[in-house]
């Protein structure tokens, strides 16, 4: 009876290690891989392509108006948005000013000349 049951307990020691092997076949481990080769797998765009598409976006844009560029100020001057340069346009001469009215006559004189 020694000899059955040596005989019996090497089957299924042997049934025991062959199971887990055997579910491990059946369903393979996925391993996940890491974020920096998915990054690195893709394609790269070439520099002279990038600079190319890159001019055209700039080329194909609406240019603002240089109206645009200028935005009124409370006081009555201009001020530029890209430079901040604030210009203030002033008439030293107001209208029914005796000054105002010979610079006029003499504009309208050298009108009439040409």
């Amino acid at each position: 009876m020694s000899e059955r049951t040596w005989l019996g307990a090497m089957a299924i020691a042997v049934a025991g290690l062959a199971v887990p092997a055997g579910l491990g076949a059946a369903e393979p481990e996925q391993k996940a891989t890491p974020l920096i080769l998915n990054l690195m797998n893709r394609p790269v765009e070439s520099r002279e392509r990038a600079y190319t598409e890159d001019i055209k976006r700039d080329a194909l844009a609406p240019r603002p108006s240089a109206i645009d560029e200028w935005e009124p100020q409370p006081d009555g001057s201009m001020r530029n948005k890209k430079t901040g340069i604030s210009v203030r346009v002033m008439n030293p001469c107001p209208a029914g000013d005796i000054e105002h009215e010979f610079a006029l006559a003499a504009y309208n004189r050298s009108k009439s000349r040409r």
